[in-house]
């Protein structure tokens, strides 16, 4: 069992993430065996830069940040390459685009044996049977007991620029900040999309009550 071997990076990731969420525990052997993986293509990891893409924005994302340093803050992990909620994630050399690919294969998971397992990654799960922490507790169980087994990997090519253009920044007329320029951005009389949104009546996702 490799649960030995991670229990260490778990214990650090479930406290960084605060909750004992299955999907973390989850992701912590998923990002351990595309490092397996990797090892394969380059036996010195530090031979190369690694960056990662997470396809899904939930639980996963906190295990590849802690285990493997590559953070939305410093651009090595993107969210925005492929936003479909696949629990999967890949990590890759970032100037060759070579890496691999893990993803949790509901066709390995035996709803029989490892129900719980598969009404998660199904959204069957029954919350009048039992509480969300118990459902989730029998889940981490099951794959516990499951490990590697439901876990598949595919060799890939990642198609992504190694770096991001550098955006262009403007002033803001209305609130007077500074912010990242887009396409629609006017020239002559800049203003940020919040700003903009509030000119337009649009929704904004806070709004400032004391100045």
């Amino acid at each position: 069992m490799l649960y030995e071997k991670l229990k260490p990076a778990i214990d650090k990731i479930l406290a960084f993430h605060i909750k004992n969420a299955p999907g973390v525990i989850m992701g912590v052997y998923m990002v351990d065996y595309a490092y397996e993986l990797m090892d394969s293509l380059y036996p010195d990891r530090d031979s190369y830069t690694l960056n990662a893409l997470s396809e899904t924005r939930v639980c996963l994302i906190d295990s590849i940040q802690v285990m493997t340093g590559c953070t939305v803050g410093n651009k090595y992990l993107r969210l925005d390459a492929l936003d479909i909620g696949r629990y999967a994630l890949i990590l890759y050399n970032r100037d060759t685009g070579s890496g691999y690919r893990v993803y949790m294969d509901i066709n390995k998971i035996d709803k029989d044996k490892y129900p719980q397992l598969y009404a998660f990654f199904n959204k069957s799960r029954d919350y009048k049977s039992a509480s969300r922490k118990k459902l989730s507790e029998e889940t981490i169980s099951e794959f516990y007991r499951a490990e590697r087994s439901v876990l598949s990997y595919q060799k890939v090519k990642v198609n992504l620029s190694a770096k991001d253009d550098i955006v262009a920044a403007a002033i803001c007329v209305s609130c007077g900040e500074s912010f990242l320029v887009s396409s629609d951005t006017l020239v002559d009389k800049p203003m940020c999309s919040y700003c903009g949104r509030l000119a337009l009546g649009r929704f904004v996702p806070f709004t400032v009550t004391e100045q």
